[in-house]
């Protein structure tokens, strides 16, 4: 998740981490045998509490920590594997006890993190159908005219510039979708059909994309870069799809407006800068 003034890099190798100290945190009696762990009945050599679902050395997992954490019965072998492996690994000698403690550091701060969230998020409805009109109405031009969108997208900067130059020239809009978009209606000549021009916006498009008339510019996004053409203009016709549209859109809206007032909140009282000018 990012937000204004921060921004969360990947972290590579605790991916993997993260996920098994979620699912690594408890136990009962298994061994491996044939190459797969398979379970031992608990008997008096190998005694446990009646909530231990696993044991692997000293490292217990218990029942009540492995449902929290969303574990299953079919990823019983996969943590004990994990935990054979991990113990190995660490016999070897290749434990770098720095890694580790970032890495349970950054499975509590996720798992603490989902569990505000989930819970703040929970609790935030979509507006209604009249509530979600009423905010259309305060910008009628980008909520209550609709466009007719034809989109072109491109893998790399540099074929979308030449694109558009080529375009600018006059060449055919959907011949050339056709031909190189990667679009999910490239086969369609590109050919959006008729959008409300916050329908885009509300999904991380630029203001002027829902507002455009003719041919835009070339467009960043997550998926690659964008070329749009708006070949005409109607007053809204499908009303009730485009609230049920919008109305996911300002929901996704007030999510967001929810998380940043809780980044506020958190920031409050607390020192909060980061160096950035360190790293490689």
């Amino acid at each position: 998740m990012s937000t204004p003034g921060t921004e969360e890099k990947g972290f590579p190798v605790l991916a993997a981490a993260a996920a098994v100290l979620a699912l690594a945190v408890t136990a009962g009696g298994f061994a491996v045998a044939g190459g797969r762990a398979c379970p031992e009945a608990l008997t008096d050599s190998a005694p446990a509490a009646l909530d231990t679902l696993a044991v692997v050395g000293g490292e217990v997992l218990g029942r009540e920590e492995f449902l929290l954490a969303g574990g299953a019965r079919e990823d019983l072998d996969t943590w004990i594997e994990d935990e054979l492996l991990a113990q190995l690994a660490a016999e070897r000698g290749l434990e770098n006890p720095v890694m580790t403690r970032f890495a349970a550091r950054r499975a509590r701060q996720l798992c603490l993190r989902d569990a505000l969230l989930s819970y703040e998020l929970a609790r935030t409805a979509p507006p209604g159908f009249e509530e979600t009109l009423g905010i259309m109405q305060t910008d009628p031009a980008l909520y209550m005219v609709e466009r007719h969108y034809f989109e072109i997208l491109v893998a790399d900067s540099q074929s979308a510039e030449s694109l558009h130059a080529r375009l600018a020239a006059g060449q055919g809009f959907q011949v050339m979708a056709e031909n190189v978009s990667l679009g999910q209606k490239a086969a369609l000549g590109g050919d959006m059909g008729f959008l409300a021009g916050g329908e885009l916006t509300g999904r991380g498009l630029p203001d002027e994309i829902g507002r455009l008339e003719g041919l835009s510019g070339v467009i960043e996004s997550d998926l690659g870069w964008h070329i749009f053409l708006v070949t005409e203009t109607r007053p809204l016709t499908d009303t009730v799809r485009v609230v049920a549209s919008l109305q996911q859109v300002f929901l996704e809206r007030r999510r967001r407006e929810v998380i940043e007032s809780l980044l506020a909140e958190a920031r409050q009282g607390r020192v909060c800068h980061s160096n950035e000018g360190i790293l490689p």
